[in-house]
């Protein structure tokens, strides 16, 4: 797990918990959202909301196909944030 791969997890854990209201030790990378946490619709885009304010990428409207577990939805930001950073309004 490279250094932004690692700081997403640590910021990402924490949320899932808060938005799923299940406790930290239970949101790993493989633990699926709806199978295992028990994520529903409301609680997805409360996910995507909250991600999109404290890692300043937008979710929203992009491809989540085989986006299931916490460790997509890392791998999802830290690509996001990637792709932010070398887009054609990077600074």
């Amino acid at each position: 797990m490279d250094v932004e791969h690692g700081d997403v997890w640590e910021a990402l854990r924490p949320l899932c918990a808060r938005v799923m209201s299940v406790p930290t030790e239970a949101v790993v990378p493989q633990a699926r959202l709806v199978a295992d946490l028990g994520a529903d619709s409301l609680d997805i885009t409360e996910l995507e909301a909250a991600s999109e304010e404290l890692f300043g990428v937008s979710l929203r409207g992009t491809d989540k196909t085989g986006v299931s577990t916490v460790g997509d939805v890392a791998d999802l930001i830290v690509r996001m944030r990637a792709h932010a950073a070398h887009g054609p309004l990077a600074r």
